[in-house]
C-alpha cells in the first residue's frame, strides 16, 4: 500500500504527540506529590555546571554531600524497578532528573549515572566547588563520562568571573584523573593552555579518553607537548580563544605611528597577522595517527592576534569525519582569499570527506566585504549528508546537494542590500532549511524596508526556528516591518532578534510582546540588546517563553532577563507576564510569586 505524503507527515505527527504526551504525563506524575520541586536542586545542578540557568547571588551554597543526605531509602524506589526508572529518566531534562532524585537516596543511587554523565564547569566558583567535591566523593567520577572546565572563562556574562589560579585547576584534575576510568571527552577552556603534564596525566591514566578539546592563549606552542601524544582520538579541536585582541585599538595606533613617523608606511600589519605553524609533531598526530578521527577543529576566534596556518590537514583523509570546523579564512596580505592558498584544495578536500554533517568556517574580513563569489571547485558528489553550514554563503552556490541543508548560520559578516538577490538565490536552493541566523545591515532606520524583508522571508518558507540579527539601530518601526513578515512562515516557532541598543528603546518585554502579537504561534522569543563596548559586545538579553492554553492562544510570558544596567550591578531578572486579548493585545506585567521551581 502506497502512503501519500501528507499521511505519512500525520503519522509522524502523531508519533511525535505520542512522545510528547507521554514525556508530559511523566513529568506530571513525578513533579507533583511524589516529587517536590525544590529550589536547592535547580541550584544544586547549577553550580556544578549540569544546569543552564544563573542562580540568584542570594541562594546559598550546596554541595553534593548534603544532597545526598535528603530524603528517606526507599520511597516510591521501593516499588518501581530500578530499569524502568532509569527509562523514565531518560525522558526527563536534568533538572527534573535531580529533583527526582532528592527524593530518596535509593533513587539517588540509581539515577548518579545521570546526572553526572555530562559535567560543564561554567566558571571558576564551579571549578573549585566540584573538584573538591569530587576529590571528597572520588565513586562519583567513575559516572563522568564528559567534562568540560572553565576556569577564568573569559566568556562570563553579565558578570565577570572571578580569578582561579589554573595550576590548581591542572593539579585536582590529576590527581583525580586515575578515577575517571569512564571519561571519553575532555575540555580545557581556560585563559592558555594547561600545563604540559595534565594531557600526559590523561593519556596515561584515562584508557577510555578519546575526545580531546583545548583552547590556546597568548603563549606559543610547545613544539615537544605532550598533547600531541595521543593515538587514535576520534575528536580533537585546537582553538585560540576569544578575548585577545581585536583590530580597533591596533588600527589607531598605526594611524597615529603613521602621521608621528614621517615615511612609515607599514599597511596596518595587525590586518594581516602572520600565520602561525603548528608543530610537525601536531600534524603527524592527527593525520597519521587518528585515522579514526569524526571530528576536527582548528581555528581562532581572535583572528587579528593569531590564526593558525590549517593548510596542512588538505593533506589528510578521515573516511569517517562528519564534524569540521576551520578558520579564520579571510583576506591575506596580497588581498587572495586564504588559507589554503587554493581554496580550490579546500573543495577537493571536500569532495573525499562524504560523511561531513556539519561544517563551520570561520570568516574575518576585516575592514571589507567578502568578495561576490568564491568558486569552491566541488565534485558531483561532494557533501551528500551535509545538514548544517555555519560560513558565508557565497560556498554554497555550488553545493551539488543544496536539499540536505537544514541549518544555517551566515553571521560571519553583515548582508547589505546589494547582496538580497544572491543570498535569495542561495536561500532557495535549500528546500530542507529550517533553521537560520542571518545578520543584515540596515543603512536607513527611517525607511520603509518591507520588501527587503518579505523578499527573505519568502526564500525560506519552512522555518521552524529564526535569528535574525541587525547591529545597527533597529527602532520599533522596523521591527514591525519585519515581524509583519513572520506570518509567511507558517511553521515558525522560534523567534530570534538581536539588534543594537540606543537609550530610546522600548523595553525588552514590550518587543517580545510586539512580536508575539503578530505572531502568536511563537512558543519562544528571545532578544538581545547588542552594544560594542559591553563585554562579549552584548548589553543585555532575555529569553520570553509562551505558554498557551488548550487552543493554543498564549496565554503568558515566562521570562528570564540578564543584563548590565546603565548604572548598577549586573543582574538577573526571573517573572511572567500576563497576556490579555484585548484593547490591541497588550501585554499586562506582573511578577510571579513562583513559576515552576524559578522563585
Amino acid at each position: 500500500m502506497t502512503i501519500s505524503p501528507s499521511a505519512d507527515m500525520s503519522l509522524a505527527k502523531q508519533e511525535r504527540d505520542l512522545r510528547t504526551s507521554r514525556r508530559r504525563s511523566l513529568m506530571t506524575l513525578f513533579s507533583t506529590s511524589s516529587v517536590p520541586v525544590r529550589r536547592g536542586s535547580v541550584q544544586g545542578a547549577q553550580q556544578f555546571g549540569l544546569v543552564d540557568v544563573e542562580p540568584d547571588t542570594q541562594d546559598t551554597e550546596e554541595n553534593d554531600s548534603g544532597s545526598a543526605k535528603k530524603g528517606p531509602e526507599g520511597g516510591i524506589a521501593g516499588s518501581i524497578p530500578e530499569d524502568v526508572i532509569r527509562e523514565i529518566a531518560t525522558l526527563l531534562s536534568i533538572a527534573d532528573v535531580l529533583n527526582f532524585s532528592l527524593t530518596s537516596t535509593c533513587l539517588r543511587r540509581i539515577l548518579l549515572p545521570f546526572l553526572y554523565d555530562t559535567v560543564v564547569l561554567k566558571s571558576s566558583r564551579k571549578c573549585r566547588i566540584a573538584l573538591e567535591m569530587l576529590g571528597r566523593q572520588r565513586e562519583i567520577c567513575k559516572f563522568v563520562k564528559k567534562l568540560a572546565v572553565r576556569p577564568n572563562y573569559y566568556l562570563s556574562w553579565p558578570r565577570p568571573d572571578e580569578h582561579l589560579h589554573e595550576d590548581w585547576v591542572v593539579s585536582k584534575l590529576e590527581s583525580l584523573a586515575g578515577d575517571f576510568e569512564n571519561m571519553h571527552t575532555f575540555d580545557w577552556d581556560g585563559l592558555e593552555l594547561p600545563d604540559d603534564r595534565l594531557w600526559e596525566t590523561l593519556r596515561l591514566k584515562c584508557p577510555k579518553l578519546k575526545s580531546v578539546f583545548t583552547n590556546v592563549g597568548t603563549r606559543p606552542l610547545d613544539a615537544g607537548s605532550k598533547l600531541f601524544d595521543f593515538r587514535d582520538l576520534t575528536s580533537f579541536s585546537l582553538i585560540v580563544r576569544h578575548g585577545l585582541g581585536g583590530t580597533g585599538e591596533l588600527v589607531v595606533f598605526s594611524r597615529l605611528r603613521s602621521s608621528l613617523i614621517p615615511g612609515d608606511i607599514s599597511p596596518w600589519p595587525e590586518l594581516f597577522p602572520t600565520l602561525e605553524a603548528l608543530p610537525p609533531r601536531f600534524w603527524d598526530m592527527v593525520i597519521q595517527h587518528c585515522p579514526n578521527l569524526e571530528e576536527l577543529a582548528i581555528c581562532s576566534f581572535s583572528s587579528s592576534s593569531r590564526i593558525f596556518d590549517f593548510e596542512p590537514a588538505m593533506a589528510g583523509h578521515w573516511p569517517k569525519l562528519h564534524t569540521l570546523t576551520l578558520g579564520s579564512f579571510g583576506y591575506q596580505s596580497d588581498f587572495m582569499l586564504g588559507p589554503p592558498s587554493d581554496l580550490h584544495t579546500l573543495g577537493e578536500f571536500l569532495t573525499k570527506h562524504t560523511s561531513l554533517k556539519y561544517i563551520r568556517f570561520l570568516w574575518n574580513f576585516k575592514r571589507w566585504m567578502s568578495p561576490e563569489t568564491m568558486v569552491m571547485n566541488l565534485g558531483d558528489t561532494a557533501l551528500p549528508a551535509l545538514d548544517t553550514y555555519i560560513g558565508v554563503y557565497q560556498q554554497l552556490a555550488e553545493l551539488p546537494h543544496p536539499e540536505s541543508v537544514e541549518t544555517l548560520d551566515l553571521t560571519c559578516e553583515p548582508m547589505y542590500e546589494s547582496r538580497l538577490d544572491a543570498v535569495c538565490l542561495v536561500l532557495q536552493r535549500l528546500t530542507s532549511l529550517t533553521s537560520l541566523d542571518i545578520w543584515t545591515h540596515v543603512s536607513n532606520p527611517a525607511r520603509d524596508n518591507t520588501t527587503f524583508y518579505r523578499t527573505l522571508v519568502e526564500s525560506v518558507p519552512k522555518l521552524t526556528d529564526f535569528h535574525f540579527m541587525c547591529t545597527t539601530g533597529f527602532p520599533a518601526k522596523q521591527l514591525k516591518q519585519l515581524i509583519k513578515q513572520l506570518h509567511l512562515l507558517p511553521d515558525l516557532r522560534r523567534f530570534s532578534l538581536t539588534k543594537g541598543h540606543t537609550l530610546r528603546d522600548e523595553s525588552m518585554v514590550d518587543t517580545a510582546l510586539l512580536i508575539l502579537r503578530y505572531n502568536p504561534r511563537l512558543r519562544q522569543i528571545n532578544v538581545r540588546w547588542a552594544k560594542e563596548r559591553c563585554p562579549n559586545h552584548l548589553k543585555q538579553e532575555g529569553s520570553y517563553d509562551v505558554v498557551a492554553d488548550a487552543d493554543g492562544r498564549p496565554t503568558s510570558l515566562v521570562v528570564l532577563e540578564r543584563g548590565i544596567p546603565l548604572v548598577g550591578k549586573p543582574f538577573t531578572k526571573r517573572f511572567k507576564v500576563e497576556v490579555r486579548s484585548m484593547e490591541g493585545w497588550r501585554g499586562k506585567v506582573r511578577r510571579a510569586q513562583s513559576i515552576g521551581w524559578l522563585k
